[in-house]
């Protein structure tokens, strides 16, 4: 960066106490693997019989790398 400002340091931080803040998660970045961005996605819908919720999800992975993630139960 050429001229770097109060902005960019104060999300450097951010970014830093992120990962301060998840090093118990144990997510391992590999470097020799590619920049191919690939996603997935499933869903199941109305899977439970008696309250009639469905579950969705999707991933994310950079190379081999997740970067990104979600589950959860739909209303």
């Amino acid at each position: 960066m050429h001229a770097p400002t109060v902005v960019h340091l104060k999300m450097v931080w951010r970014i830093l106490r992120y990962v301060k803040g998840t090093i118990d998660i144990h997510l391992h970045f590999t470097s020799n693997t590619t920049l191919d961005l690939c996603s997935f996605s499933d869903a199941d819908w109305a899977v439970c019989p008696t309250t009639r919720r469905s579950i969705t999800g999707y991933c994310t992975f950079l190379g081999g790398n997740l970067i990104s993630w979600c589950a959860k139960n739909n209303i």
